[in-house]
């Protein structure tokens, strides 16, 4: 708060979206952002996304298959896989299989 870093302070933080369909209809995806730059991994669809914040705040240009943005890319891919193991991210499908267990539980 006094502008002062922390050495250990995060470089970057992991999201997971589960919900959809659901109000937002946003398709199923985790990703992580370092302020900057932002992957968005659809794991369901195979399908990735990567965007400059600075320069597009809005995520209106995906720049997933600019060479530009190559080296960029592979070290955001490289921290996701990194974080999802660090928060032990279970596999998708057992993540879902779980709380299918938990609901027929209940019912």
């Amino acid at each position: 708060f006094e502008g002062n870093t922390p050495d250990n302070w995060r470089k970057s933080f992991y999201y997971h979206y589960y919900e959809f369909p659901a109000v937002h209809s946003v398709r199923k995806h985790n990703g992580v952002s370092t302020g900057r730059y932002k992957l968005i991994n659809f794991y369901n669809e195979n399908e990735q996304e990567f965007y400059d914040l600075k320069n597009d705040p809005q995520e209106m240009n995906n720049l997933i298959n600019n060479p530009e943005y190559a080296k960029l890319i592979a070290e955001h891919r490289k921290e996701l896989s990194k974080l999802k193991e660090q928060y032990q991210v279970p596999a998708d499908d057992e993540v879902f299989k779980k709380f299918s267990r938990a609901s027929k539980k209940k019912k």
